[in-house]
């Protein structure tokens, strides 16, 4: 072995046994959300229930299971517990409390249309916001709900399996076949990357 070799197993090698422990966290958070008997560990329960509220409008059920079906919320609170750090905690806290308050009254007093205004005009400043730039702490709140709204979802088995093509043992490779054999352009079931 050369000096260039062992240098790439070294990094590798910590690469490893810094990002293991993290995406470790993220499979038992994922596995702790599928405990309906439990409930949140990191957040109080009325903080959990806006979250909740979100989570839903971003992932409702329709003929396929929503956000709220596959333990979306739980899922978030462990994460928060078990991954994020003093400061990306206190940030994800911060943009709850702005946001339950950004609709003149607390969220939870809003009714269905209400929220789900709210949630729509804070989503697209979130993302009007200049790239590298950080949104206002309400919509803050919604983009991150939502990147941890759709990490949950897709990493469950309905989310991979209904909306995104699953073939768990893959066959032979077909090529130049029409788009209706080829999943009818939605997505494959692949490893996301984790950002707030």
């Amino acid at each position: 072995m050369n000096r260039r070799e062992w240098l790439k197993s070294m990094s590798a090698l910590a690469v490893g046994a810094i990002a293991g422990p993290s995406l470790l966290a993220v499979f038992e958070a994922h596995a702790a959300s599928q405990k309906p008997a439990t409930g949140p560990r990191f957040f109080s329960p009325p903080q959990n229930d806006v979250i909740a509220s979100v989570a839903d409008i971003v992932i409702p059920r329709t003929d396929t299971p929503g956000a709220i079906d596959i333990g979306a919320p739980l899922f978030i609170d462990q994460m928060f517990k078990d991954v994020y750090t003093k400061a990306e905690q206190q940030r994800y806290l911060s943009a709850l409390k702005a946001f339950d308050q950004a609709g003149g009254k607390p969220f939870a007093q809003l009714d269905e249309t209400q929220r789900k205004a709210l949630v729509n005009k804070l989503h697209g400043e979130a993302l009007a916001t200049k790239h590298g730039s950080t949104p206002p702490p309400a919509a803050d709140f919604v983009l991150m709900t939502k990147k941890l709204t759709m990490l949950a979802f897709f990493m469950s088995q309905p989310g991979c399996t209904q909306i995104l093509q699953y073939d768990p043992v893959p066959g032979a490779l077909r090529s130049d076949i029409p788009l209706s054999q080829a999943g009818n352009g939605r997505a494959w079931a692949i490893e996301t990357q984790l950002r707030i």
